[in-house]
């Protein structure tokens, strides 16, 4: 009996400690960063600025709510109705943070939930200093504008809140926040790091398990919804951004997303994909063969893509910018000895018909912000080189995530083939073993 005794002490003395040391965190990422992310915008603030940073508003009946990427990144709580402010480092209000909050209805509880309430419990959830109720918003606008008549907003707050601040202190000065949040989210941390791979993940996932179901006959709209199960079996809340599965001539549509044609033989269909995992993001697009063999003209073209592609990757290092980027992949195309005729008959290098960037930043959004600034270790980023020809009806993009290192570039989505072969092989049913 005794022994009993003493083993479960010791398992409640482990549990006591494991549950003390367990970072608390939300959405993955723990709340000490979302504490050094506030921080961090603090410090960019000048004396006489502020800055508010609204929520998204609330969903449309029935449809799955998404928070403000912005108020996200700082403070890790998904509910509308809620404003965060954040001060100077130093500001003469004495204060540094503060989450305003409506308070849930009893009626609002039972029908969604409970969500954050502006009490001592949020804080202690969240880690920021100061929760209040949004009806002490006015009268604490009232004494900070007095010393920071300067406000940053984000979009939201610019919609809700503007007309307050002017009725407070009519000259009161609104300015774009986007800037000090674009340089806070450019470079990831290692927790965003491991979300983004997760993200990834799940999009590679989908690929491997749509390609088995191309072939003529099947609509688009069936091989979206294979893509749409995947991601929420590997515990994706949504698309980040709506599914791109383009055949035939929507190949050439660059942001096509009907998907309700039915393929045919002989054509290409190009998917464009992206899991979003506890609100950070994947992008990667393939271009499949629908009877699964590329043509000659299509396997030159595509090889003529990937091309550029893996130019890009050996040629990206720290300092260059995704302008540098582009203008080799420029360059690959224009040199491939391979033509095409534009819309007028003329005949064409196949650079005349890469239409679109070559990267965007990714991360939060899909496009996340970018200032055109050099890349930096811990920046992600896509490389998507691509031609639309749509005298043939051939439209292929190959597009992967990536992040630079010290060396240079890793590709993050490896694990999905791109060679044409690879490709085929991918697309071949799985024989069940005897």
């Amino acid at each position: 009996m005794r022994r009993w005794r003493v083993f479960w002490l010791w398992v409640l003395c482990f549990g006591v400690v494991h549950a003390v040391s367990e970072p608390r965190t939300l959405w993955g990422i723990e709340i000490n960063e979302y504490a050094q992310r506030r921080t961090r915008l603090a410090q960019q603030l000048e004396p006489d600025q502020m800055a508010l940073v609204a929520s998204e508003p609330p969903a449309p009946t029935r449809m799955r709510y998404r928070q403000d990427s912005h108020f996200m990144y700082l403070t890790g709580v998904e509910a509308p109705n809620a404003l965060l402010v954040v001060l100077p480092m130093d500001s003469p209000t004495g204060e540094r943070e503060i989450l305003f909050l409506r308070p849930q209805s009893r009626i609002s509880q039972i029908f969604e939930g409970r969500t954050f309430q502006p009490d001592k419990e949020t804080e202690l959830a969240t880690g920021i200093r100061s929760v209040r109720p949004m009806a002490e918003l006015q009268a604490f606008l009232e004494t900070a504008l007095q010393h920071h008549p300067r406000v940053l907003m984000n979009r939201h707050a610019r919609t809700g809140y503007a007309d307050t601040l002017r009725q407070i202190r009519p000259e009161v000065e609104p300015l774009s926040i986007e800037r000090a949040m674009a340089e806070l989210r450019l470079i990831k941390s290692p927790a965003e790091q491991r979300l983004i791979r997760k993200a990834i993940q799940a999009t590679i996932e989908a690929h491997r398990n749509l390609a088995r179901a191309i072939k003529p006959g099947v609509y688009e709209y069936e091989i979206e919804a294979i893509v749409q199960a995947t991601f929420r079996r590997h515990g994706s809340e949504r698309e980040a951004y709506p599914c791109i599965i383009g055949s035939g001539p929507n190949s050439c549509i660059l942001h096509y997303n009907a998907n309700k044609r039915r393929m045919q033989a002989g054509e290409l269909v190009l998917i464009d994909i992206g899991a979003e995992y506890s609100y950070y993001a994947a992008d990667i697009t393939r271009t499949y063969p629908v009877s699964g063999k590329f043509t000659k003209r299509q396997r030159e073209l595509y090889m003529a893509v990937l091309e550029a592609k893996r130019a890009v990757e050996r040629h990206a290092k720290p300092g260059m910018t995704l302008r540098d980027l582009h203008m080799k992949a420029v360059e690959v195309l224009r040199n491939s000895p391979l033509r095409a005729r534009d819309e007028n008959g003329q005949e064409r290098t196949l650079d005349a018909f890469f239409v679109h960037g070559l990267s965007h930043m990714m991360g939060m959004d899909v496009h996340d912000p970018d200032l055109g600034k050099p890349l930096q270790p811990g920046m992600v980023f896509t490389i998507e080189p691509g031609v639309y020809i749509p005298s043939e009806n051939i439209g292929i993009r190959i597009e992967d995530d990536y992040m630079m290192t010290e060396k240079g570039v890793v590709n993050l989505s490896a694990a999905l083939p791109d060679d044409p072969d690879a490709i085929e092989k991918m697309m071949r049913p799985v024989r069940a073993s005897k």
